[in-house]
C-alpha cells in the first residue's frame, strides 16, 4: 500500500507491505493472510477457514469497481450478487465498521523505513461516491453568536428568519448596520476538545463559520487565511499559526475526536487514512507521514451546510436580554 502526497499521488519509494488484515464480524474476528493464496484464519482459534487464490480476489475487486462506477449517481443502495456471495464465502458479513468507530479496518503492516511489523487502525475514505464527511453536524456542534451593532426590531428578526439563503440573511444584517460576534459553543465538551488544539480554536473556528455563511468561501484554506487577518490572534506570522492549528484540529477530528465525547488526545485510527481513488487505486496517509497527512486533509476539505431544522440553527432568538444566532457546520471532503 503506497503512501500519498498532498494531492493523493503515490510516493514511489514509500510503501507498506500488508502482512494481514484483521476484520471483526458478528460471527467472530478473522485474519486474512497473504502468501501464495489468501488464507482466512479465525483469530480466536487459529483455525484456517479457507484458502482462496489471489486471482479470485482480483476478479471480484474488478467486478466491484465496475459495479460502483456503473451505479454512480444512482439513488440509494444497489446489489452485486456475485460480489456479495464471494464476500460471504470469505467471512465478510458486514460492509462497514460501526459509525462510532474512527477506525474502519485494522492492518498489520511492515514498515520498510523502520523494519517493524505493527498493527494499525485506518479510516477509509472513498472518492468513488459522494464526498464523505469528516466532521458530522449534530446538536452538539452549534456555535452561538450575539447580534452586535444594533438592537433588531421584531419585524427585522422576522424578516431575517424568513430568508432561506444565509447570504441573504447576512446581507440584510449588514444593511441594518448589525453584525454577529462569537459568544460560546452550545456544547461544553466541544469547546474543551477544540481547546486541546489551542485556546483560541473555538473562536477561530467560529470566525471561519461566520465567513462561510456570509458567502465568502467554503474552502478550508481560504477561510483559514481570512481568519488569520481577522485580529483574533496576534503573532509574528498569523497565517502560519492559524494554518497549523486548523490542520491539527482536522487531524484530531480525522483520527479520533468527536464533538460530544471528551477528547483525551488519543487516536483511534492509529494508522491514518486509506483513500480509494476514483480510478480504483488505493493509497494511504500513514501517521508516520504526518506532514503529508495534515497537508492533504487541509487542502481536501470544505465547509457544508447541514439541516437547519434538524439541528436547530439559523434563526435569531432572544435569551438573557440578548439577541442571539446559532450557526452549525459540517466538514466534507471536496471529492
Amino acid at each position: 500500500m503506497y503512501a500519498a502526497d498532498a494531492d493523493t499521488n503515490r510516493i514511489p519509494n514509500i510503501y507498506y507491505d500488508i502482512i494481514k488484515i484483521i476484520r471483526t464480524q458478528a460471527t467472530g474476528t478473522f485474519e486474512y493472510h497473504r502468501s501464495a493464496q489468501i488464507k482466512v484464519i479465525s483469530a480466536e482459534s487459529g483455525e484456517e477457514i479457507c484458502s482462496i487464490p489471489i486471482n479470485a480476489f482480483i476478479e471480484q475487486t474488478n467486478k466491484l469497481l465496475a459495479g460502483i462506477k456503473e451505479n454512480k449517481g444512482g439513488n440509494g443502495a444497489f446489489e452485486l450478487p456475485d460480489v456479495w456471495s464471494f464476500a460471504e464465502s470469505v467471512k465478510c458479513s458486514s460492509l462497514k465498521a460501526k459509525s462510532s468507530d474512527k477506525s474502519d479496518i485494522r492492518l498489520m503492516v511492515h514498515d520498510i523505513m523502520s523494519g517493524r511489523d505493527d498493527t494499525f487502525g485506518f479510516s477509509i475514505k472513498s472518492q468513488l461516491g459522494s464526498p464523505s464527511t469528516l466532521f458530522n453536524a449534530s446538536g452538539a456542534t452549534n456555535f452561538i453568536y450575539r447580534i452586535d451593532g444594533k438592537q433588531l426590531s421584531d419585524k427585522a428578526i422576522e424578516t431575517f428568519n424568513g430568508f432561506k439563503k444565509f447570504k441573504d440573511k447576512f446581507d440584510y444584517l449588514k444593511l441594518l448596520g448589525a453584525d454577529i460576534s462569537f459568544y460560546t459553543t452550545e456544547n461544553e465538551t466541544l469547546e474543551f476538545n477544540l481547546k486541546m488544539v489551542t485556546a483560541e480554536m473555538p473562536e477561530l473556528l467560529a470566525e471561519m463559520i461566520k465567513h462561510y455563511y456570509q458567502g465568502k468561501s467554503h474552502s478550508i484554506p481560504e477561510l483559514t487565511d481570512m481568519v488569520a487577518n481577522s485580529g483574533i490572534v496576534s503573532t509574528k506570522n498569523n497565517a502560519v499559526y492559524c494554518a497549523h492549528n486548523v490542520k491539527e484540529m482536522l487531524t484530531n477530528i480525522a483520527l479520533g475526536m468527536v464533538p460530544n465525547t471528551l477528547w483525551t488526545g488519543d487516536y483511534e485510527a492509529t494508522g491514518g487514512f486509506i483513500i480509494v481513488k476514483e480510478d480504483g487505486d488505493v493509497v494511504c496517509y500513514h501517521i508516520y507521514n504526518r506532514n503529508e497527512f495534515k497537508n492533504y486533509i487541509f487542502a481536501a476539505t470544505r465547509f457544508d451546510t447541514p439541516s437547519q431544522s434538524k439541528h436547530g440553527f439559523g434563526k435569531i432568538y432572544e435569551e438573557n436580554d440578548e439577541q442571539r444566532l446559532k450557526l452549525n457546520v459540517q466538514i466534507r471532503f471536496v471529492k
